[in-house]
């Protein structure tokens, strides 16, 4: 890898966040240095990256609800006052939880309600 991942998306967030940004013309700039270097391949690391360092800078979240069954109210209901206005988030259903939800709020936080976190607990 010519350069690390982080400075990758340090860049491509910049590029993203510069007035005068086109975002066609970034994109394709982005994909041509990577195919210069030789790191397409890291591509989707880098802009995981990259999404988090927005984040950082606009102060927004990024939520994960993973849940063992379909939800039956909103993930804005369940989230409450956790989500602000410019927050994103995302629900995934995981039969493997067997019961409960798990929480996890810019790949930094994770609250596990679920029983399977419970019982792997118990046996650890």
């Amino acid at each position: 890898m010519k350069y690390p991942i982080n400075s990758y998306a340090k860049a491509l967030a910049e590029a993203i966040l510069s007035k005068d940004g086109n975002a066609k013309q970034i994109e394709k700039n982005f994909i041509a240095i990577l195919k210069k270097n030789g790191d397409e391949s890291h591509a989707s690391k880098i802009i995981k990256e990259s999404e988090i360092f927005l984040r950082k800078k606009d102060g927004t979240k990024k939520i994960v609800l993973r849940s063992a069954r379909p939800l039956k109210k909103s993930p804005k209901d369940i989230l409450g006052e956790m989500l602000g206005p410019e927050d994103v988030y995302e629900t995934a259903v995981c039969p493997d939880l067997i019961a409960g939800m798990i929480i996890t709020v810019n790949d930094d936080l994770r609250i596990d309600g679920s029983l399977k976190g419970k019982i792997d607990k118990i046996f650890s």
